[in-house]
C-alpha cells in the first residue's frame, strides 16, 4: 500500500516540478509574446490573481477553497473509484498535481502565471492542463474506474 503512494508521490512531483519549471522560464525570460502557430498558439505571460477565467475572488478565500476542494476532490475520488485501475491513478495524479501547482504559485507569488494562449481563450498553464486532462479521463473512464462495490 505505501508502495503504490510513493509512487504516485513521485509522479506528483515530476509533474509539479514540470509545471513551476514552465513558469518559472516564462516568467524569466519571456519579453514578448511568441507566436507557435499563427494566432491560434503562443506563448504569452500572464498573471492569473483570480480563478478559473480569471474570475475575481478574494485572496484568502483562493487559498482556503482551493484547499479544501483538493481534499473533497481526493475524498470523492477515494470513495468513488477503483484505484487499482491504472486511468483512476492517473487521473488522480493529474488533477493533485494541477491543483498544487497553482496552489504554490498563489502561495509564492500571490497569482498564477499563466502563459499558453489558444485563439481567444484565456491562457492557461500546464497545471490547468493537468486538471482538465485528468477530470476528462474521469468523465470519459467513468464506467472502467467506477468502484464496484463501496
Amino acid at each position: 500500500m505505501k508502495n503504490k503512494f510513493l509512487k504516485l508521490g513521485i509522479w506528483c512531483l515530476i509533474l509539479i516540478a514540470l509545471d513551476q519549471l514552465t513558469k518559472y522560464l516564462v516568467h524569466h525570460y519571456m519579453q514578448v509574446t511568441k507566436e507557435l502557430l499563427g494566432n491560434f498558439l503562443r506563448i504569452e505571460y500572464s498573471q492569473n490573481t483570480g480563478v478559473a477565467f480569471g474570475l475575481p475572488v478574494p485572496y484568502p478565500f483562493l487559498i482556503v477553497g482551493n484547499v479544501l476542494l483538493m481534499g473533497l476532490i481526493v475524498w470523492i475520488i477515494n470513495k468513488e473509484f477503483d484505484m487499482d485501475q491504472p486511468i483512476g491513478k492517473l487521473s488522480l495524479v493529474l488533477i493533485i498535481s494541477g491543483a498544487l501547482g497553482n496552489v504554490i504559485d498563489r502561495l509564492i507569488r500571490g497569482f498564477v502565471i499563466d502563459f499558453i494562449g489558444v485563439l481567444r481563450w484565456p491562457n492557461f498553464n500546464l497545471a490547468d492542463t493537468y486538471i482538465s486532462i485528468g477530470i476528462l479521463l474521469m468523465i470519459v473512464f467513468y464506467g472502467r474506474i467506477k468502484r464496484t462495490n463501496k
